[in-house]
């Protein structure tokens, strides 16, 4: 397949490709391990010539008309020189108007289009990868929006020679419900620094780093992100969070329904990854927690039977007040850092949002979800590949 992207002038029309592409796109064989520039090397981050690196910017989608206007608009409107960042967007068989949306963007981004039906996020993202120029890979959701600075905070942060992989925590939307700020404001807050992965929606690495960590794991449909930064620490590269590449999500679930379906869908193969890696102990908690509530739930369906066939309550009972002490403990880890009104104000909340997510994980480990709750929205029976 040629590839005819240029970069015109402010005001010149730039040609778009649209690519039809059946092959593996997986990363994990040198097939597509092209020689390109290194960045690699040892360099000084002061003296380094940020806007000369070059960055793919890899955005999966399927039925993403609702978002991804905003996605590019953040794109084109970066400091970044436009000349120095394409843009590959992933579609997975979109039958709205995300393809009509994006050839919109095609005087204003260096704008490829690959199509690839009926895999998953890890195979869109990995196609994406596998046709990339920069030195540099951004994987971005098609519900994220980017800050003006993005780009810049980005290389400056993966300049160093053992950069590894980095990544922003998601924002919420100003108009968000108690729902999203409770969970991603107060009980989850954005971090800073080294922790043991970053979500695979806002995510940078040296192309290098992709080709050598093997790409992503065409295998699970979730849970992606934390099973690629495992390998990316047992490599030997850091894993870090900068605040200063968050980006806003758009889809971030303003209900405890909308909360539930992502939470079900999310924990789909977490339990998969944990099993895989035993001894990293990776997305254990996520499990135990997962597993505990599931007990809760079985117990308090056979105490109902006994309760109602021979009026004894002591297992129902339990079981019912186990579902809350759970989430309520969790609650109270999250907020040991709170004082006063604040602590109080927001226990009950973050607990009945633990305790929606608890029943989720639960149900994840016993229904394996083949359909995410944003392609049940969109009317789909398709995996969506959005993954924040």
């Amino acid at each position: 397949m040629s590839d005819s992207r240029f970069v015109p002038e402010k005001e010149e029309c730039r040609p778009m490709e649209i690519r039809s592409d059946e092959s593996r796109g997986n990363l994990i064989g040198a097939d597509h391990a092209d020689v390109r520039r290194d960045i690699s090397q040892p360099q000084d981050a002061d003296s380094l010539t940020v806007a000369a690196i070059r960055v793919s910017v890899i955005i999966p989608t399927l039925n993403e008309e609702k978002m991804i206007g905003k996605c590019l608009e953040s794109l084109a409107e970066s400091c970044y020189p436009l000349d120095r960042f394409e843009v590959i967007l992933v579609d997975n068989g979109s039958t709205d108007h995300t393809l009509e949306i994006a050839r919109s963007f095609s005087t204003r981004l260096r704008l490829t289009i690959l199509q690839r039906p009926g895999v998953n996020i890890s195979a869109l993202r990995n196609l994406g990868a596998a046709a990339a120029e920069g030195e540099v890979l951004a994987f971005l959701d098609a519900d994220c929006s980017i800050p003006v600075n993005w780009f810049e905070n980005a290389v400056l942060h993966l300049a160093s020679e053992y950069a590894g992989v980095i990544g922003g925590d998601y924002e919420i939307p100003e108009d968000s419900s108690w729902v999203a700020r409770v969970w991603f404001e107060v009980g989850y807050a954005p971090k800073d620094g080294e922790v043991t992965y970053v979500p695979s929606g806002n995510m940078l690495m040296k192309s290098s780093t992709f080709r050598q960590i093997g790409g992503f794991n065409e295998a699970i449909k979730t849970s992606e992100d934390c099973e690629l930064c495992f390998r990316a620490r047992e490599a030997g590269f850091s894993v870090r969070l900068i605040r200063e590449i968050a980006a806003t999500h758009w889809s971030t679930p303003q209900t405890l329904l909308e909360f539930y379906r992502r939470e079900v869908w999310h924990g789909t193969h977490v339990a998969k990854v944990f099993f895989q890696n035993l001894r990293a102990m990776t997305n254990f908690w996520a499990v135990a927690f997962a597993a505990y509530m599931l007990a809760c739930v079985a117990g308090a369906l056979i105490g109902g039977i006994q309760a109602i066939l021979f009026h004894r309550y002591l297992i129902l009972d339990s079981s019912v007040i186990g579902m809350f002490v759970g989430p309520f403990f969790c609650s109270i880890r999250k907020l040991r850092f709170e004082h006063g009104k604040r602590f109080w104000l927001n226990l009950l909340p973050l607990t009945l949002v633990h305790l929606a997510w608890g029943f989720a994980r639960a149900t994840s480990l016993v229904f394996n979800r083949s359909v995410s709750p944003r392609a049940t929205l969109q009317g789909t029976e398709d995996d969506s590949p959005s993954s924040g």
